[in-house]
């Protein structure tokens, strides 16, 4: 009896409880925070509401962080003019209107249409109960709501037809926000030289907007003008799927991020030693003999598929076929075919003397039948990506392997030449020659000019550079350290550089040894986004020079700008965007504004940045407890 009665209390205790705390309704006090915030010497500051002062203002912490301080929460920072309102005004989602663009070309509108369109879809993603269709439950408005009478009008205009994005591609903006004096209408104008420069604007004109989650609306700043334009030409990312297989879809969300902050270059290192997924319709063998599977291929309508959705978005994809060296799969049918080996060192053991990294493959350069091979998959390419940059790869050569390979032996014996490194380099160069020509006679456009991209390497030294690099028809990417000799020495004779130097830009770096044993792989330790933020190609050469030499060298378009590398090795699309994501925010800053502050005054905005990619789909790393977002400046060593 005793225990009955005890069951009893407690059903009569448990109920009384839920009755309290369980199925809350949505006025329920439980449901009204007592916080706000307020901006004060640019900070949003938490506060209980009871204790502001008969002239603050409280909002929440979105909406409050819209206009504090000079920039809010714009990232990247503007380089130019900057001016934000400090008034707010609220709308719904469906009031938001786009007049007809103004652009001297139909596919330019039809362009912004979808970008449009992109741009709604992350406003209804602002709101925390968004659908994956990119509808939210917003109200739907009616007479008596004082918000649903207020409408956001959206004005763009583009001045020149421009189509593609290249190099010297103007991605500057004005955006203008004004309400209008009937209290109800935000007039929004952007004006661009370009479809890529009014898509920037786009993206800005987002970051000014936030959702008020007491109020189920969203709230645009009253006024702003913003001016801006980068500092780097070349803002990308660089992703090995030849290791690891990178799906579609997941590219796809690369890029989304990308374009979330304004990277420009999406650098697709698509083939490798390891596999060959593009799928070249001229050499299909390459394919059925390089693929890790028939499931893991990149068909041309993928890719063509691709490079529109990044053209979308500001993105352009840049595609490398790394060569001589890093080629091995999909290179073995040549004997079975009547071609040859047309390249060697394919799976050899033990791989340590013939590469750096296993599996082992390098091309055969004295093999005719590699050539005409190699220049059928560059038409392929051309025919799928843009033609005006191309990365040829020419890194980490092994000359070991050109020398233990008898056939490469007896064709420079028999033409005079004697076995030493230097004999080697020069029919390295050749084949950099020969690969070129064939590259540039295989381009779509002959009109066009096309430019090659090669890594730093032996040929591309202090010691060969001058004699084997001509200036005129190559970039040099370098991936070495910041403090190479051969940095200032390329900028000193006009070369012109994108930066992916390994102790700040190389993401892969800081995971367990994957050959052998050891807790650090080969370029440890991890790279934060502290150092990839203070990493500035510009510093770098005037740390060496001047800081007038260097400010001349970016303004003269030597210093390009650079790229994070995600080398996949240790990484596929499971991982992939919380091992790029939110670090390639602060590259993207970097590149797009050069700020001469440190990390530390990015903080903020960096956090409140890695919220928006949460908000709008992604998984990027965390940065920091969820309380040092409510509390800015506060988590500080």
């Amino acid at each position: 009896m005793a225990r009955l009665l005890f069951l009893l209390k407690l059903l009569i205790v448990t109920a009384s409880v839920n009755a309290d705390v369980g199925e809350l309704p949505p006025d329920s006090y439980l449901h009204k925070s007592p916080w706000t915030w307020t901006c004060k010497d640019s900070t949003c500051v938490k506060m209980n509401k009871d204790d502001l002062g008969p002239t603050e203002d409280g909002n929440p912490l979105s909406v409050c962080k819209l206009n504090c301080g000079k920039h809010g929460v714009l990232f990247p920072l503007p380089t130019g003019k900057v001016e934000i309102g400090k008034g707010f005004v609220q709308f719904y989602p469906q009031n938001l209107k786009f007049a007809p663009v103004e652009a001297p070309a139909v596919t330019l509108v039809k362009r912004f249409g979808e970008a449009s369109k992109i741009f709604t879809t992350y406003l209804n993603k602002m709101h925390p109960d968004n659908n994956k269709d990119g509808t939210a439950p917003f109200p739907s408005g009616t007479e008596v709501d004082p918000i649903a009478k207020n409408v956001v009008l959206i004005h763009i205009a583009i001045a020149h037809p421009n189509t593609r994005l290249e190099l010297n591609t103007d991605e500057g903006y004005l955006l203008s926000i004004l309400q209008q004096d009937d209290k109800n209408t935000v007039s929004v104008t952007i004006t661009a030289n370009t479809y890529f420069g009014a898509r920037h604007g786009l993206e800005t004109l987002s970051q000014l907007i936030a959702y008020n989650d007491e109020m189920n609306c969203l709230q645009i700043v009253d006024q702003a003008i913003i001016r801006d334009k980068p500092v780097f030409k070349y803002r990308g990312i660089i992703l090995d799927t030849s290791r690891n297989f990178i799906s579609v879809p997941t590219l796809k969300r690369l890029i989304d991020g990308m374009s979330f902050n304004k990277l420009n270059m999406f650098h697709w290192h698509i083939t490798d030693s390891h596999s060959f997924p593009f799928y070249s319709k001229s050499v299909p063998l390459m394919t059925r003999y390089g693929a890790y599977s028939p499931r893991q291929i990149y068909t041309i309508e993928d890719m063509k598929d691709m490079v529109e959705y990044a053209r979308i978005r500001g993105v352009k994809i840049v595609p490398e076929f790394d060569a001589p060296a890093h080629a091995g799969n999909g290179w073995q049918w040549g004997p079975k075919e009547g071609k040859g080996d047309m390249a060697v060192c394919i799976n050899q053991e033990p791989w340590q003397k013939f590469c750096v990294e296993p599996p082992c493959g390098q091309l055969n350069p004295v093999n005719e039948n590699m050539y005409d091979i190699l220049g059928k998959i560059y038409l392929d390419m051309l025919e799928i990506f843009d033609n005006d940059l191309f990365h040829m790869g020419g890194d980490e050569v092994n000359l070991n392997c050109w020398n233990k390979t008898d056939e490469i032996r007896e064709f420079l014996t028999s033409r005079g030449k004697d076995l030493s490194q230097e004999s080697y380099v020069d029919l390295w160069n050749t084949f950099q020659e020969r690969a070129l020509k064939i590259l540039r006679e295989n381009r779509r456009d002959e009109r066009k000019n096309l430019t090659a991209i090669l890594w730093t390497s032996d040929l591309v030294s202090t010691k060969h550079l001058l004699d084997y690099v001509d200036k005129n028809d190559y970039i040099v990417q370098t991936w070495t350290t910041g403090n190479d000799a051969v940095i200032p020495f390329m900028l000193d004779n006009g070369y012109r550089v994108i930066f992916s130097n390994y102790d700040a830009w190389y993401f892969d770096c800081g995971y367990g040894a994957w050959v052998g044993e050891g807790p650090n792989n080969w370029c440890s330790p991890y790279k934060g986004w502290q150092q990839v933020y203070k990493n500035s190609p510009e510093f770098i050469y005037a740390n060496v020079t001047s800081l007038n030499k260097a400010k001349k060298a970016v303004a003269e378009g030597l210093i390009l700008g650079g790229e994070a590398a995600m080398w996949s090795e240790q990484v596929d699309g499971a991982a992939l965007e919380s091992k790029i994501f939110p670090r390639a925010s602060a590259l993207a800053e970097r590149l797009w504004s050069n700020p001469s502050s440190g990390w530390y005054a990015a903080e903020p905005r960096m956090v409140h940045n890695r919220q928006r990619f949460v908000e709008r789909g992604l998984s990027p790393d965390r940065l920091q407890p969820e309380w040092c977002h409510q509390n800015e400046n506060l988590c500080y060593l």
